[in-house]
C-alpha cells in the first residue's frame, strides 16, 4: 500500500493502451482571487458566460481559489463579485481544448457597483498542468498558407513534425504512425484497421473553414486522456453564437500558364490548335460556404412573446463544401512492335542487329508454329488503340518494343459537410451534437495507378462514404461537481474498384492471360476488387469533483472497434505462358545454332516470346473462398471476414493546487485491451497451440541444434467469437 501511494503522488502509475480513444474535448477555468494586500477571498462569486450563451458559477473555496472543470472551448467573460470590493470583469478569456486556463483576480475595495474591467487572455505561464501542447486557433487556422484545405495539414506546420513527401507521410517527434491519435469532436477519425502504418492520416477530413481550433499534445498527458497515445491531436467544430455570422469561398487553380511537361513536347500525344502538344490537365475548384447562430423557435402560450430568437439558448453551425478536381496523367506504356507481334525477334550482337522469326524454328522443330488465336485478338486489340497516342522508339535501343504516350483523364468529387448543434437545455445541463457526412468518389483511380493500360481498356475507381458523430452532455450536478458524458461513433465503408467485374476480360476469353512479354505492358489494370469498413464506437463518461484546493476528476471509456471487408481477389483466373525446361524438343530449339550469337538472355527472351504469342500454357492460378453460409469453398467467391475489438479505460486524477504557482497533477489509469475477436468463420486462423510457435524445435528450445521435440506448425479456423490470443 505504501508503494502504491508513493506511485500516485510521483504521478507515474498510468498505465497506457495505445489504442484507447477517450480523449478530452473541453478545458477548464481556474484561478485564485485575492485583496490588495494579497490575501485570499473565500466565498467570492464567479460567474463565466460564453460567446454561445453558456453560463457558469462557482464561489471560491477557504484557500480562495476556484475552478470550473469541463468548459467548451471558446471566448469567455469571467465576472468576479465578492462583499466590500469593486467587480472585477475579465474579458476575451480563451479556453483551448485539453488545456486549463489561469484566471487570477485580485480585488479592490470599493462598491460591488463599480466594476473594474480586464481585457485578459488568462495567464501565458502555465501551472496548472506539466502537459506539452500547442493550440492553432481562429484566423490561424483560416489565414494560414497551405496547399489544401484539410485542417490536418496545419499539424505539420509545428515544431516537431516531420514530413517526408505528403503530408500523410508526417510525423511526430519520431514516434510510430501508432503513437498518434486523432480526434474531431472526441471521435476517433482515423482508419483503425491501417493505424500502425498510416496513422497520420484521417478517414474523416477535417475542414479548415469547419474547425474552431486543433490542440496537438506532445508529452505528460493526464491519467484522463492518457491512453490515448504519445501524441493526441484534437480539433473541435465551430460553434454558433448569438449573432449570424457565415462566409462563402472560391478557390480555383488553373493549368493555362503552366509549362509543358518535356516528354510531352518531346512526344505529343495530340496536338492542339496552335500545332503544339496539349498539355496535362491539372485544375481544382473548391467552393463552399459556412453559416451560424442562434435558432428561432415560435413560443406557445399566453402572456409569453410569440418568437423566441433563440439566443443564450440554441445555436447551429454548418459548413459545407465541394472539390472538384478534373485531371489527366502523362502515362508512357511499353507495347511489342508489329514485327515481334509476327513472331520476328530481334536482338542485337556486337553493332549487328539480327532477325529470326520464332515460328520457323518452331516450325523446323516440329513444334506448333502458328499464333493462338485469343492471344492474337489481344495484340490486336492493343495495337488498335494505340491511334490515341504517340509511339516512340525505346531508350537505349530495345529492337522488339516501342514506347507509347498517351494522356488518360479524370475527375474527382469529394463532398464535406460539417454540421453542428448546441442546447443550453437549463442553466444546469447543456448538450452537443456534432456530425460530419462525407462522400469521395471519382471516374478513375490515379492513386493506385488504376486508369487504363491502353485508350479503350478498362479502368476503375475508388469510393468512399465517411461519417462521424458526436453527442455529448455537459451536467452540473452540484456546484462543485461536473459531469460530461459523451457517445462518439465513426463509420463509413471504402470501396476500390467496385467496377471491376468477369465481363472485363472477355475478350481474353474470361481470363486474365500473362501477355506482358519482353517487357511489354500488360493490359489488365487490376484483377481484385474489395471494400472494408472499421466503424467505431466510444462511450465515456468524466466527473470532475473540485473539493478545496483539489479538482478531482474520474472516469470511464468503453470502446468498439468492429472491422469488416469483402473481397474477391482473383475476379478472373490467370493463364502464365512459357516453356517448361523439362520440355526438350522445344525448350531447346532455340539455340546458338538457330540463333547464332545470341545470349542465354536473348535466348529466354526468344522462348517467351515464341510461348506467348502460340499460347503455351505454363501455369494456372484461380482462388477459392470458404462460403460461411454454405461452409463450402468456392471458386473465386467473395472473401468475407467480420471481426471486433474492445478496450475499457477506468481513471482517476487529482489537480492539487498547493499554492498560486505550484500544481501537483497525480493520477493512475486502468485501460485493459481485449483480444482480437472473430464474427465470421474460416476466414481468420490461428496456430493450433501457442507452442507451435516454436516448430518442431519444441517449447523453450530456442538455439538448441538437434532438439526436436516439438511437431510441424498447424493453423486452424478461430471459431465465431474466439479471441486470437487464445490458447
Amino acid at each position: 500500500m505504501r508503494k502504491f501511494t508513493k506511485i500516485l503522488i510521483v504521478g507515474l502509475a498510468i498505465f497506457i493502451a495505445q489504442v484507447a480513444i477517450y480523449a478530452q474535448s473541453t478545458g477548464s477555468i481556474a484561478g485564485l482571487v485575492t485583496d490588495p494586500n494579497g490575501a485570499v477571498v473565500p466565498g467570492a462569486s464567479i460567474k463565466v458566460k460564453g460567446e454561445g450563451g453558456q453560463e457558469f458559477s462557482t464561489v471560491t473555496n477557504d484557500g480562495g481559489v476556484y475552478r470550473i472543470p469541463s468548459v467548451q472551448n471558446g471566448v469567455y467573460v469571467i465576472t468576479v463579485t465578492a462583499n466590500g470590493f469593486k467587480t472585477s470583469t475579465f474579458t476575451n478569456v480563451k479556453v483551448d481544448v485539453g488545456t486549463p486556463i489561469t484566471v487570477d483576480a485580485k480585488l479592490e475595495i470599493g462598491n460591488v457597483g463599480e466594476i473594474v474591467e480586464i481585457s485578459s487572455g488568462g495567464e501565458v505561464l502555465q501551472t496548472q498542468t506539466a502537459a506539452v501542447a500547442t493550440t492553432i486557433t481562429g484566423r490561424q487556422i483560416v489565414e494560414t498558407p497551405i496547399a489544401s484545405r484539410d485542417a490536418l495539414d496545419l499539424v505539420g506546420l509545428l515544431p516537431g513534425t516531420a514530413a517526408v513527401g505528403a503530408p500523410r507521410r508526417s510525423s511526430i517527434n519520431g514516434l510510430p504512425k501508432g503513437a498518434l491519435s486523432i480526434t474531431i469532436d472526441g471521435v476517433d477519425v482515423q482508419d483503425n484497421l491501417l493505424r500502425s502504418s498510416d496513422g497520420f492520416f484521417t478517414y474523416v477530413r477535417p475542414r479548415v473553414d469547419a474547425i474552431e481550433e486543433v490542440t496537438v499534445s506532445t508529452a505528460n498527458p493526464g491519467a484522463e486522456s492518457g491512453g490515448d497515445g504519445a501524441v493526441q491531436i484534437k480539433f473541435v467544430t465551430r460553434r454558433g453564437t448569438n449573432d449570424y455570422n457565415g462566409g462563402v469561398f472560391w478557390q480555383h487553380r488553373n493549368d493555362f500558364l503552366n509549362a509543358n511537361y518535356w516528354f510531352l513536347n518531346r512526344n505529343p500525344t495530340s496536338l492542339d490548335e496552335n500545332g503544339k502538344s496539349v498539355r496535362q490537365k491539372l485544375r481544382l475548384n473548391q467552393y463552399g460556404a459556412h453559416f451560424g447562430g442562434p435558432i428561432p423557435f415560435l413560443n406557445f402560450g399566453e402572456g409569453v412573446d410569440a418568437f423566441d430568437s433563440g439566443k443564450n439558448k440554441r445555436f447551429f453551425f454548418v459548413n459545407y463544401e465541394e472539390f472538384r478536381q478534373p485531371e489527366s496523367l502523362s502515362r508512357t506504356r511499353v507495347v511489342l512492335t508489329p514485327q515481334a507481334q509476327a513472331g520476328n525477334y530481334s536482338y542485337v550482337t556486337g553493332a549487328v542487329t539480327n532477325s529470326v522469326n520464332v515460328f520457323n524454328i518452331a516450325q523446323a522443330a516440329g513444334q506448333l508454329s502458328t499464333p493462338d488465336p485469343t492471344v492474337a485478338a489481344v495484340y490486336n486489340r492493343i495495337r488498335s488503340s494505340l491511334s490515341g497516342g504517340a509511339l516512340s522508339p525505346v531508350v537505349p535501343n530495345l529492337p522488339n518494343v516501342q514506347n507509347f504516350n498517351f494522356t488518360p483523364t479524370s475527375s474527382q468529387i469529394r463532398k464535406f459537410l460539417a454540421l453542428r448543434f448546441d442546447f443550453n437545455i437549463t442553466k444546469n445541463h447543456s448538450l452537443e451534437v456534432v456530425l460530419n457526412r462525407q462522400k469521395f468518389d471519382g471516374t478513375k483511380d490515379f492513386l493506385n495507378s488504376v486508369d487504363e493500360r491502353f485508350p479503350g481498356f478498362p479502368f476503375y475507381s475508388q469510393k468512399s462514404d465517411r461519417n462521424s458523430y458526436s453527442y455529448a452532455v455537459r451536467s452540473t450536478l452540484a456546484k462543485n461537481i461536473v459531469n460530461e458524458a459523451r457517445y462518439a461513433i465513426a463509420s463509413g465503408a471504402s470501396v476500390f474498384f467496385p467496377e471491376a467485374s468477369i465481363a472485363d476480360f472477355n475478350y481474353m476469353g474470361g481470363r486474365s492471360l500473362g501477355v506482358a512479354v519482353l517487357g511489354a505492358t500488360s493490359p489488365t489494370v487490376g484483377n481484385s476488387t474489395s471494400g472494408r469498413s472499421t466503424p467505431t464506437y466510444d462511450l465515456t463518461d468524466s466527473v470532475t469533483w473540485v473539493l478545496g484546493s483539489h479538482s478531482i476528476n474520474f472516469g470511464g471509456q468503453y470502446k468498439r472497434i468492429e472491422s469488416s471487408g469483402d473481397a474477391m481477389n482473383l475476379i478472373a483466373p490467370t493463364v502464365g505462358f512459357g516453356l517448361d525446361s523439362t520440355d526438350s524438343a522445344a525448350f531447346n530449339m532455340f539455340n546458338a545454332t538457330t540463333m547464332p550469337g545470341a545470349t542465354s538472355g536473348q535466348l529466354t527472351d526468344a522462348r517467351n516470346l515464341y510461348a506467348v504469342l502460340v499460347g503455351r500454357v505454363l501455369s494456372y492460378g484461380t482462388t477459392a473462398y470458404l462460403n460461411t453460409q454454405t461452409g463450402k469453398y468456392e471458386e473465386r467467391g467473395n472473401l468475407n471476414r467480420l471481426a471486433e475489438q474492445k478496450s475499457y479505460g477506468l481513471f482517476i486524477q487529482d489537480s492539487w493546487r498547493m499554492a498560486p504557482g505550484f500544481t501537483v497533477n497525480y493520477g493512475v489509469r486502468w485501460q485493459p485491451q481485449t483480444g482480437f475477436i472473430a464474427k465470421s468463420f474460416g476466414n481468420y486462423t490461428r496456430l493450433e497451440s501457442f507452442d507451435q510457435v516454436y516448430g518442431i524445435s519444441g517449447l523453450g528450445n530456442i538455439f538448441k541444434p538437434g532438439t526436436l521435440t516439438g511437431s510441424n506448425p498447424r493453423v486452424v479456423p478461430l471459431q465465431i467469437g474466439e479471441k486470437s490470443l487464445s490458447r
